[in-house]
């Protein structure tokens, strides 16, 4: 049963992506299934996992299917009530979707949780879950000091200070609110660390006993979505595993990158590199620094990263007109740079005339984001002339969460990461 509940949803999964996304992989010839592997990639948005596992799965086609991967996943995912929280929709939609859980499917789909040992600003639900299955069903008041808990019940628009944490979260569902540990009271506070800090030991101790059993586990170490487009520093979970492991851990770097700037379908860019061997050698310092270097170094150089680089360094030497031509021509010796030094690119910007294509869809996606405005039809000479926003498309009403709210950034940041540790030089 597990068996085949993990195959239809990979091929559901597989087939149902394609009329929203394209997918380009690279690199499928160095992952090798070796027991006890660890495929480490960047984390840019939720779907991530599932995407990943399915193309390492299926990588040989539908007919030989591989070893099923297991992953890390997030254990608020796993409580009753994230799927109505975290779902877009109507209240009722969600008030519905409440008491369901996502637990079965992802026990079968290889699935296992982790948490995060963040014991200054925590999710409400989190501790409140903790408190409630360690100590009692403790009333709000009892737990939460009383200005921090005044807020919480305002931006919830219902509830009392006597409700209970049972009718909170039957009302409520898991908010993925976060709430300053310092107002918790002094006694639950203690005793919410404690438990989270000996709840993610033994998570950790499951994943060393899976790598002992040979298995293959997928892993984000940055440990959350990257919200500005840089590679996180890596956690001390990745490391604690390949330390702990009694086998030796064989490592499978992955970049996931997406290309955001366009009309149309978001491309997604999937690199494989070269299997890490002997990685226990090194101190966890170096271990690391040469993880993070690799992953980088996998990045897909694709047009809408050069063009959003370009756009914030014209913005930061103070240029609010554009020529088009010459900012063109920035992009395309850019191309060749990346060429020249062996990074994997867009396979779209090979010839001229797929370059010019992707160009004008990064254009059109400025001018619609109103990050460059045509005023008039502008020009200089010969050249078509835009007008760069001061804000590069900022927007406020966007929900702060990954690229959505200013993307030109967060695009142009994955250019500046590999300068930042020394893997380019533009």
């Amino acid at each position: 049963m597990s068996w085949l509940l993990y195959n239809l949803i990979g091929v559901f999964f597989r087939i149902g992506i394609k009329p929203c996304y394209d997918i380009q992989v690279d690199g499928l010839e160095n992952y090798s299934e070796s027991p006890t592997s660890l495929v480490v990639a960047n984390h840019k948005r939720d779907l991530d996992s599932v995407l990943i596992a399915s193309l390492l799965y299926y990588h040989n086609g539908f007919l030989p299917p591989s070893k099923p991967i297991s992953f890390m996943a997030d254990e608020n995912l796993f409580q009753p009530g994230f799927l109505g929280n975290w779902i877009k929709g109507p209240k009722l939609l969600k008030r519905a979707l409440q008491p369901l859980s996502l637990n079965y499917i992802l026990k079968k789909l290889h699935a296992h949780p982790i948490g995060k040992l963040d014991f200054h600003s925590v999710p409400v639900h989190d501790a409140l879950r903790i408190i409630k299955e360690n100590d009692d069903d403790h009333e709000l008041r009892e737990v939460i000091k009383e200005e921090a808990l005044e807020k919480l019940l305002e931006e919830s628009s219902f509830g009392s200070p006597d409700m209970t944490i049972s009718e909170f979260f039957e009302l409520e569902g898991y908010p993925r609110k976060k709430i300053d540990s310092r107002n918790f009271m002094s006694e639950f506070r203690k005793a919410v660390k404690k438990s989270k800090l000996g709840a993610v030991k033994d998570q950790l101790s499951k994943f060393v006993q899976l790598l002992n059993d040979g298995a293959i586990i997928y892993i984000t170490p940055e440990g959350t979505l990257t919200q500005n487009g840089m590679l996180g520093q890596l956690k001390d979970s990745l490391l604690i595993l390949i330390d702990e492991a009694e086998p030796d851990v064989t490592v499978v770097p992955t970049n996931i990158t997406y290309d955001l700037t366009n009309k149309g379908k978001t491309r997604i860019f999937v690199n494989l590199g070269e299997e890490m061997r002997e990685l226990e050698k090194y101190d966890r310092k170096e271990r690391s620094s040469r993880l993070r270097k690799t992953i980088l170094g996998l990045t897909t150089i694709n047009l809408g990263q050069l063009g959003s680089y370009h756009l914030k360094s014209f913005k930061e030497a103070g240029r609010d007109k554009i020529k088009l031509d010459e900012f063109y021509e920035k992009v395309l010796d850019d191309l060749e740079y990346f060429e020249r030094q062996g990074y994997n690119l867009d396979d779209r910007l090979s010839s001229r005339e797929g370059a010019d294509k992707r160009w004008r869809s990064f254009i059109d996606y400025c001018l619609e984001r109103e990050v460059l405005e045509n005023e008039g039809n502008a020009r200089y000479g010969d050249e078509e002339v835009l007008t760069l926003s001061s804000d590069l498309g900022y927007d406020q009403t966007e929900i702060p969460r990954g690229y959505r709210r200013d993307p030109i950034n967060y695009c142009a940041n994955e250019i500046i990461a590999l300068e930042k540790v020394g893997l380019i030089n533009l």
